[in-house]
């Protein structure tokens, strides 16, 4: 449990990080005066200044921002944000989520090279070298698996496919068997008695995975076909969900996909009995996650600003005034912040 709580907090820093990062580089390229970086939002826990910017740790680690001098009073000075043209603020508003994909390239490179499970296209269809396995996804209580200590994620060596361990079990019924086990890249020999029941002789759900090993600039171009594929079944995913909406009035059984920090919890909990190659993978799709998220054009998200600089960029003035778009993000970021709270309750029920 400490393991993970480490982990979760890691992973929720990193990707909070590289977004607000994102928009802090491109502030400075731009010449726009950064106030404040922030990790969290208010009230404020930790905060230091170092040249013209604060540096805080706030209280509600939901998220972070970045204040750029005068984005909410539209001051049109040097070094404002309001005084750079309508494409620079673009670029600064949208750099928070291409860091989010680049890093996710980053990951899923680094993961390809040392070999990992695609997250959607079919091994069979890439290049490289691959190694077929059986994974654990279940051990089943008081099973001949479970006596001899083996748990979810473990690795069986010597089968390839479903099928092979099954009729290794099925020819072994009773009988004392020997088994190569992969833990955490450990490998350990280890000696059972299969039990009588035919149907599961080992007492265990198994899944059969592929790793796909290449080398870095292949696994650059494998990252980058994945991450395509990825935001394609996303935008397919929340397309269903508003169309359940307005056309049923509910978000539907597809919204059952949706956790909040609980369930980005218990995920990483999960990642982390299978083997950190499935941390790394998980982190990819959180960032993938969180860019898809904040491009939607919500208010309070970067979607949304960028939905009032494109109409002032169309008709060449603000469209609305800037306290009007202020009270629009605001009643967003609230909205968003009761969504979450939901969606953390429902998470929490189902844990019981």
């Amino acid at each position: 449990m400490f393991l993970t709580i480490i982990v979760f907090i890691v992973i929720l820093g990193l990707l909070i990080f590289v977004h607000e990062a994102g928009h802090f580089i491109a502030a400075k390229i731009s010449k726009v005066k950064v106030d404040e970086f922030a990790f969290g939002f208010p009230p404020r826990l930790i905060s230091i200044k170092r040249g013209e910017t604060r540096y805080s740790i706030n209280a509600i680690p939901l998220g972070g921002y970045v204040k750029l001098y005068g984005e909410e009073e539209e001051i049109k000075k040097p070094h404002s944000f309001f005084g750079r043209p309508v494409g620079w603020r673009i670029f600064i508003v949208t750099t928070g989520v291409l860091m989010n994909f680049l890093l996710a390239i980053i990951l899923m490179t680094i993961g390809f090279t040392i070999g990992m499970t695609p997250l959607v296209s079919d091994p069979a269809t890439l290049g490289g070298q691959k190694t077929s396995q059986v994974m654990l996804v279940y051990v089943q209580p008081d099973s001949p698996a479970a006596k001899i200590g083996l748990q979810q994620g473990d690795i069986l060596n010597g089968f390839s496919s479903t099928s092979d361990l099954q009729q290794f079990t099925q020819s072994h019924i009773g009988q004392v068997v020997n088994l190569s086990v992969e833990e955490n890249r450990e490998t350990k020999n280890i000696t059972v008695q299969l039990s009588s029941d035919k149907t599961a002789p080992l007492g265990v759900g198994i899944v059969s995975i592929t790793k796909v090993k290449q080398p870095v600039f292949q696994a650059l171009w494998t990252s980058v076909k994945e991450i395509g594929k990825v935001v394609a079944a996303l935008f397919v995913f929340l397309g269903t969900i508003i169309k359940s909406v307005f056309t049923t009035g509910h978000a539907g059984p597809a919204a059952e996909g949706v956790v909040g920090p609980v369930g980005l919890f218990n995920f990483t909990s999960q990642a982390l009995k299978i083997g950190w190659i499935y941390v790394l993978q998980l982190v990819a799709l959180l960032s993938i996650n969180l860019g898809i998220i904040n491009i939607l054009p919500f208010p309070a998200l970067d979607g949304g600003k960028v939905l009032f600089l494109s109409l002032e960029a169309i008709f060449k003035r603000k469209v609305i005034r800037q306290e009007v778009e202020n009270i629009i993000h605001l009643v967003g970021f609230g909205f968003l912040i009761l969504l979450i709270l939901a969606i953390t309750y429902r998470d929490i029920v189902h844990l019981r």
